[in-house]
C-alpha cells in the first residue's frame, strides 16, 4: 500500500473516531489466504487472526414503536506480522426489538441483521504458486483486497434514548465477500451510540 492510500486511510480514520465519540469498538479478525512460507520459496495457505480497533457513526431511523432502520458506516484497522489489514463497511440493517422493557421506552435486547459494502486493502502482497510476487507494468506490488459485498448479524441490549441518542452494547458478526481474494470474518464488541430520527410512539 502506497504512502498516499496510507495517509488516506489514517485521516478517514482520525475523522470517524472524532465525529463518533462513544461510537468505538473491538474486533477480531479472521481469515485464510496464501502467504509465503518461512524460508519464501512457495505459498501455503495460512490462518490469520488479529486483534483490531473500530470506529463508526450509526443512524438510526425509526419504522415502529420497536423497530428501525439503521444507516452506518465504519472503519477497522489490523495488523498481522508487521502487515496491515483496513477495512470500510457501509451498512443498512433493520434493527428489532425483541422484547420491549415495561417503561414501554423501546429499550430492551435486540436483533439486527444488516448488507452492504466493504471498501478494504492490505499491504499483503500478491504471490504466485511459488511464492513470487506479483507487481503492476510500472512495478509497483499488487496487494491482496478484503473489499466485496458485506453481510452482518448483531446482538445487543439497546438503552432507553436521552433525545436523539441511543446508546447500546451490542455483539455483531460481519463476512465479507472477496472476489478472487482472502474472504474476511471479523467478530466485534461495540460500545456505542447511534443518532435516532423519527416518531417514537
Amino acid at each position: 500500500m502506497n504512502l498516499i492510500k496510507k495517509l488516506f486511510l489514517v485521516i478517514v480514520a482520525v475523522c470517524l473516531f472524532t465525529a463518533a465519540q462513544a461510537q468505538i469498538e473491538v474486533a477480531r479478525l479472521m481469515m485464510k489466504t496464501q502467504l509465503p512460507n518461512s524460508d519464501g520459496s512457495a505459498l501455503t495457505w495460512q490462518n490469520i487472526s488479529s486483534t483490531g480497533f473500530g470506529s463508526f457513526l450509526n443512524f438510526g431511523f425509526s419504522v415502529a414503536q420497536n423497530d428501525a432502520i439503521t444507516v452506518e458506516g465504519g472503519f477497522y484497522y489490523f495488523s498481522y506480522q508487521g502487515s496491515s489489514i483496513y477495512s470500510a463497511p457501509c451498512l443498512i440493517s433493520y434493527r428489532h426489538l425483541l422484547a420491549s422493557s415495561g417503561d414501554n421506552d423501546g429499550s430492551g435486547f435486540y436483533i439486527e441483521p444488516a448488507a452492504g459494502y466493504t471498501f478494504g486493502d492490505t499491504d499483503i502482497q500478491e504471490s504466485d504458486a511459488g511464492g513470487h510476487p506479483f507487481y503492476t507494468a510500472n512495478g509497483n506490488p499488487i496487494n491482496q483486497k478484503v473489499a466485496g459485498p458485506a453481510g452482518a448479524l448483531a446482538f445487543g441490549y439497546l438503552f432507553a434514548p436521552s433525545g436523539w441518542i441511543r446508546f447500546n452494547i451490542g455483539l455483531r458478526y460481519e463476512h465479507t465477500f472477496v472476489n478472487g481474494d482472502p474472504a474476511t470474518n471479523v467478530i466485534s464488541l461495540r460500545i456505542s451510540h447511534s443518532f435516532s430520527f423519527g416518531r417514537r410512539n
